[in-house]
């Protein structure tokens, strides 16, 4: 009995070791307000339309932007109990409307569609069953392409991309919910859901 007995519990410390070595990888989506896109693509609007109306003495109105916010995909490994190492991919899509203010003027709209990689790092600083308070950060490109209509401007550019994230707070154990406030590309929120396995 005694044999049984002991052979249980090192068969249920196993699993136990076995079912937490798995959890090593986590799959999550999530949504940012990408301010810092939004207030670029505005300073560069108005300092565009301001050379365009000095050049041609055409006199445009505001800009309507339409931005839904940045959609993110990602992954992150955990290397042991504080540090996690991943990648996000990121999407953005921005719409500004122009229109001159003179009669019979016809609206450009042009289309921005950006897409967004970054190799990411994150360090817990306190970590429960059900709470993870942390911090991450990553660098790695972002792609945008424009195409106006209602006329033949079009442009494709590729720069450097960053996020620092000093403060996340992730609620859950298997699946879970993530917030995170920093600086960067993604803007100053993020929020979504994630998956442990």
């Amino acid at each position: 009995m005694k044999k049984v007995i002991v052979l249980s519990v090192l068969l249920l410390c196993a699993t136990i070791a076995k079912a937490q070595d798995t959890e090593k990888n986590e799959i999550r989506v999530g949504y940012s307000d990408a301010t810092f896109i939004r207030l670029g693509n505005g300073f560069a609007d108005a300092f565009s339309t301001a050379i365009v109306s000095g050049l041609s003495g055409v006199k445009y109105k505001d800009a309507k932007n339409k931005t839904m916010g940045m959609f993110e995909a990602g992954y992150r490994y955990t290397i042991n109990e504080r540090l996690k190492v991943g990648a996000d991919i990121s999407y953005l899509k921005s719409e500004d409307t122009f229109q001159a203010k003179t009669a019979n003027a016809k609206s450009v709209t042009r289309n921005t569609n950006y897409i967004m990689g970054l190799v990411t790092g994150e360090f817990s600083y306190i970590r429960t069953p059900l709470l993870n308070f942390y911090g991450s950060g990553g660098l790695g490109i972002l792609s945008g392409a424009t195409k106006e209509t209602g006329s033949s401007y079009s442009s494709n550019e590729v720069g450097f991309a960053y996020q620092i994230n000093p403060a996340g707070l992730r609620v859950g154990k298997k699946f879970g919910a993530f917030v995170e406030v920093g600086y960067g590309y993604k803007g100053i929120a993020t929020a979504g859901l994630n998956y442990k396995f």
